[in-house]
C-alpha cells in the first residue's frame, strides 16, 4: 500500500529527540488535515509502525485518539481506517466552518486587520509554489496555514477550539476539491480578496469573501464526491 502524496520519515520529524506516543499522534492527526491521506484509506499498523520507527502501541493509541475526533473508523475484519466523505457530511461540515470563519472575519476585522491580512498573506506564496510544482499536500498545508492564521486573528481561544476540532475535516475535504483541476488557481483567488477585504477594514466584504470562498470549497467535494458515488454507491474512499 501506498500512502498518499508520500509520508516523512521518522528522522525528518523527530530530529534528535526521543519518540514518545503524543508525538506520534500528533504526526498522523498531521498526516491527516494536510491531506496525505486520502477519505476511506486504509490505514496499517505495521507500515506506520516502521515508518515512524515505533512499536504498534502508540500506533494503536494514536488511532484510538482519531476515533474520537471522528476521524478514522475501526470495523472487525477490516481494520482502520480514514472516515469515508458523503454528502451529508460534507452539509455538516459545511454549517460549522462557515459560521466559524465568517464570525473570525469579523473580529479579525476589529481586533488587527493589517496583522491577521500580513500572516494570510505570507502563505500565498507557498500555495502559488506548491501549485506550480504540483505538491498537493504542500498546498493543502498551505491552505490550512492560510485559514488559521484567520482564526488565530479573531483572537477568541474558543473559537480557536472548535476550529482546531474541525481541522481534520477540513483537511480531508480539501484533498478532495484542491484535486479539481481549477480549484487551486480559484482558491489562491480567493484567498486574495479574503486579504483585501481585511487590510481594507471591511467587516461585511470580508465575511461575504470568506463564506463564498467555503462555499465555492464545497461545491468541490460535492462535485468528486457525487462522481464517486455515481460510479460505486458508496461513499468517497480509496481502495487498499
Amino acid at each position: 500500500m501506498v500512502y498518499h502524496y508520500g509520508m516523512e520519515s521518522a528522522s525528518e520529524l523527530r530530529g534528535d529527540k526521543k519518540i514518545k506516543g503524543p508525538d506520534v499522534y500528533a504526526w498522523i492527526r498531521q498526516a491527516v488535515t494536510s491531506g496525505r491521506f486520502v477519505p476511506g484509506q486504509r490505514l496499517s499498523e505495521r507500515e506506520l509502525a516502521a515508518q515512524y520507527g515505533v512499536s504498534r502501541t502508540p500506533i494503536r493509541e494514536a488511532f484510538r485518539h482519531l476515533i474520537q475526533e471522528g476521524l478514522v473508523v475501526y470495523k472487525p475484519n477490516s481494520g482502520y481506517r480514514i472516515i469515508p466523505l458523503s454528502e451529508e457530511l460534507a452539509r455538516h461540515v459545511l454549517v460549522v466552518r462557515e459560521t466559524l470563519e465568517s464570525m473570525a472575519a469579523r473580529l479579525a476585522v476589529q481586533r488587527d486587520p493589517k496583522g491577521t491580512a500580513e500572516a494570510m498573506e505570507k502563505t500565498l506564496s507557498k500555495s502559488r509554489r506548491a501549485h506550480r510544482e504540483g505538491k498537493l499536500s504542500e498546498l493543502i498545508t498551505a491552505n490550512q496555514s492560510f485559514h488559521q492564521a484567520l482564526v488565530q486573528g479573531s483572537g477568541n481561544p474558543v473559537l480557536a477550539a472548535m476550529y482546531h476540532t474541525l481541522q481534520g475535516y477540513i483537511g480531508l475535504m480539501m484533498s478532495v476539491s484542491l484535486s479539481w483541476p481549477r480549484r487551486p488557481v480559484e482558491t489562491i483567488a480567493e484567498h486574495g480578496e479574503i486579504v483585501q477585504a481585511l487590510k481594507n477594514r471591511n467587516g461585511d466584504v470580508a465575511e461575504k469573501a470568506i463564506r463564498k470562498h467555503i462555499r465555492n470549497a464545497y461545491e468541490g467535494v460535492l462535485r468528486n464526491v457525487r462522481q464517486y458515488l455515481n460510479q460505486t454507491g458508496r461513499g468517497w474512499q480509496k481502495k487498499a
